[in-house]
């Protein structure tokens, strides 16, 4: 039978009185409305009214002084390796695997990501099996916008266990459930005033959207980029703020599914219909959801098209399979996996058992009730 495509929308319901926003999730053409993204507003009000309850809807996290401090601390001792432990009495392998790909890692990751232009990332896992204790980790890969880092920590926990099943089965004929894994590393180097292409300014989902082609600039009104920033910073989050009538521009931003954390762009407000002659920008914000910028979208309608997960993609160089775009962009990235390494640190019940033990004397505990999981900092010098 022919695969059916599976995919998300976005629509607008409009009555007398309100204008209704539904995220629609498409599997084999059975519809499944979202209820976390839902909302209601007056059906005259602008757009970006749909946005001005709740978070920004993008990953945006909240730093006070104290976490603005840490940070400051890290950079200034040079802390770029951290330790995460499981902390409880019993083999919890699978649960400890699936917090710290969904949440431990991720939240540290876009911590690390403020003030930053980039980051480089290695992931690793200290792994028992068959009495052998062992060291895994993945190549360094590039994140290079904050509403990446979920999909890239998603690839490198996926690629790294398979590189661990495949090894513990070639060498102790063994499945991946024999092994214990309690801890892990993470190395992140923050890269800043980079310069990085104007297209590390979306997400690489649009990225590989946005190829720049569209209609020119000359058949494109005119903005005076200067009273545009300022008109939006004026608008912004004001539910009675005032847009000039004369700025004659499209915006959208960029919103995240709660439940199915898919990334799309969302009208924030619009002004013309002839998308080829009205200029057309997204939102650009921080992982704190700070304003940073104008984007300028040329092919909107390519932009905005959804990708239907219907067409598997094969890597050339190791035969994998892909129905997403995004995945199978990260996958390249790393090379497939090739420079993966691991490492014998020793025996875990015997006279080198000791060998595997790593010391490090001089350690930054991470706050808990900040971070909620055990990361510890490593010092440099350790």
């Amino acid at each position: 039978m022919p695969r059916r495509p599976s995919y998300s929308r976005f629509i607008f319901e409009t009555t007398e009185t309100t204008r209704t926003f539904r995220h629609q999730r498409y599997i084999n053409d059975y519809c499944v409305d979202c209820d976390t993204c839902v909302n209601v507003v007056h059906a005259h009000e602008p757009y970006s009214h749909h946005w001005l309850n709740g978070s920004s809807g993008a990953n945006a996290i909240s730093l006070g002084l104290e976490e603005k401090l840490l940070l400051k601390r890290i950079e200034r001792e040079r802390i770029e390796t951290f330790l995460l432990c499981d902390e409880s009495a019993v083999c919890r392998t699978n649960d400890f695997l699936l917090e710290a790909g969904m949440d431990a890692v991720p939240q540290l990751l876009r911590f690390l990501n403020y003030e930053a232009s980039r980051l480089e990332v290695i992931v690793g896992f200290y792994v028992n099996v068959i009495r052998q204790r062992m060291y895994f980790e993945s190549s360094a890969i590039y994140i290079d916008h904050y509403l990446d880092i979920e999909e890239t920590v998603d690839m490198l926990f996926s690629m790294l266990l398979e590189k661990i099943s495949n090894y513990v089965y070639l060498h102790h004929r063994v499945p991946l459930e024999a092994c214990v894994i309690k801890r892990m590393k993470l190395i992140v180097k923050r890269h800043s005033n980079e310069n990085l292409s104007s297209q590390a300014d979306l997400p690489l989902q649009y990225r590989l959207k946005h190829d720049g082609r569209g209609p020119s600039l000359a058949k494109r009104k005119s903005i005076d980029h200067t009273f545009l920033m300022d008109s939006f910073l004026n608008y912004h989050g004001q539910r009675f703020g005032h847009f000039p009538a004369s700025l004659q521009v499209n915006l959208y931003c960029f919103r995240i599914c709660a439940s199915s954390k898919e990334l799309y762009a969302v009208p924030y407000l619009l002004r013309g219909q002839d998308t080829n002659k009205t200029p057309t920008y997204i939102i650009q914000t921080d992982v704190t959801g700070e304003f940073r910028g104008l984007h300028e979208i040329r092919n909107v309608r390519k932009f905005l098209k959804t990708d239907l997960q219907d067409r598997i993609v094969e890597c050339r160089q190791c035969k994998a399979h892909f129905a997403d775009r995004v995945q199978f962009a990260l996958h390249r990235k790393i090379d497939c996996g090739r420079s993966f390494m691991a490492w014998q640190l020793g025996d875990a019940d015997g006279p080198t058992k000791s060998a595997g033990i790593e010391l490090h004397e001089n350690c930054l505990p991470m706050p808990k009730k900040y971070f909620k999981y055990a990361w510890f900092g490593l010092i440099n010098g350790n």
